[in-house]
């Protein structure tokens, strides 16, 4: 019985990529057209890229001995840059692999930048603190640079402004066993000088594990025991200091939301609410109802993590990354490795996740960004 390779010798290449084009649409079989030979390699994995709607990209890796917890990436000066947060201090890293240790803190679990207020934005062991950005890029920033604002915080959230002239806002969660205290601060000064202002706290009597804006004026907070608790997302208005459930408890439509399943964030996607759980997510209006138009998308296995590049979601799980098409509710790729998601990332901004196999900090990045 002749062998494969000389089966496929006998075809012109002409033909045989004229015969894998015409599978362009079947991924199965073009995984499949991958491993018959080495002349047809070529060919069918250029067309497996192109189905792709996303792919990890690596940008820098640490080779330190701290664990990478969390990333921002920024754009200063034409110039792209990527900074790290570590168990042992904040990282600058290139592409090159030179790296170079910004601040030598604990436990950094959360970063920020503010680029047109110069402002930097940490969360390490509990401390929410503050500093100038151009003195930490330039590796010169010292203690006397570092404001810390917030002890006991466990987590924060920047709005940055979605219409000229809108001022932004950092919200800072200090949570217990059984209530989260929040504070709101407001952004003032200008690129050379800024500071955060305090403008107001509030009390929440219920566990809170994370804030998220939808607004400047309002916040969703996502409930540590949410499904004992309608819907498991309360809606935080900062202009009456008044919360209420997300989800409308009248809507029989929802009653499933209502059942044992885990709150994790919200997106805000036009005029309508992206609510995403730990099983399912699904699209409320500004009233807390379900919207009729608009289809229940059910994950695979169970995400800790969101991200959105709109029209698609990626999902982050223990045992890979599903992206979703947020406009037709269906799975469109499955990247069958784990990646633990880096940052919070705004509307166009990178996805930054990081590979538990290589330690690597990689950049999600998408077809229509150059795949």
């Amino acid at each position: 019985m002749a062998s494969a390779e000389a089966i496929t010798e006998q075809i012109s290449t002409e033909i045989h990529e004229l015969i894998i084009d015409h599978l362009r649409d079947d991924r199965r079989s073009l995984l499949a057209c991958n491993l018959v030979c080495r002349s047809w390699v070529p060919r069918s994995r250029c067309l497996l890229l192109e189905s792709m709607v996303c792919r990890p990209v690596p940008m820098v890796s640490h080779g330190g001995f701290g664990k990478i917890l969390c990333a921002v990436s920024y754009r200063q000066g034409g110039t792209d840059g990527l900074i790290y947060g570590t168990t042992d201090g904040v990282y600058r890293g290139s592409e090159n692999g030179a790296r170079l240790r910004l601040l030598s803190i604990h436990g950094v679990s959360k970063l920020e930048i503010l680029l047109d207020a110069n402002l930097f934005l940490c969360l390490a062991d509990g401390v929410f603190m503050s500093m100038p950005l151009n003195t930490l890029i330039a590796g010169t920033c010292h203690d006397t640079d570092i404001t810390r604002i917030s002890k006991h915080a466990s987590f924060f959230d920047v709005y940055r402004g979605r219409t000229a002239g809108e001022s932004q806002r950092v919200c800072v969660l200090k949570k217990s066993s059984l209530s989260g205290t929040i504070k709101i601060f407001d952004v003032s000064g200008n690129q050379q000088v800024s500071t955060l202002v305090n403008a107001q706290e509030l009390y929440i009597p219920l566990e809170v594990n994370s804030l998220r804006f939808l607004s400047s004026t309002r916040l969703a907070a996502a409930l540590k025991k949410g499904f004992a608790v309608q819907g498991g997302f309360e809606l935080v208005d900062l202009t009456t200091t008044e919360t209420q459930t997300l989800l409308d408890p009248g809507d029989s439509a929802l009653e499933f939301a209502h059942k044992k399943m885990k709150p994790i964030t919200v997106f805000r996607v036009s005029d309508l609410f992206l609510v995403c759980y730990d099983k399912c997510g699904f699209y409320i209006d500004r009233r807390g109802n379900m919207a009729r138009n608009k289809r229940l998308m059910r994950w695979d296995f169970a995400p800790i993590a969101f991200a959105l590049h709109d029209p698609y979601l990626l999902a982050f799980s223990d045992m890979r990354v599903e992206v979703w098409n947020i406009e037709t509710a269906e799975m469109v790729q499955k990247i069958n490795t784990p990646y633990y998601l880096l940052n919070a990332p705004e509307s166009g901004e990178k996805i930054l996740a990081l590979s538990p196999t290589s330690d690597d900090v990689v950049e999600m990045v998408f077809r229509d960004h150059g795949i």
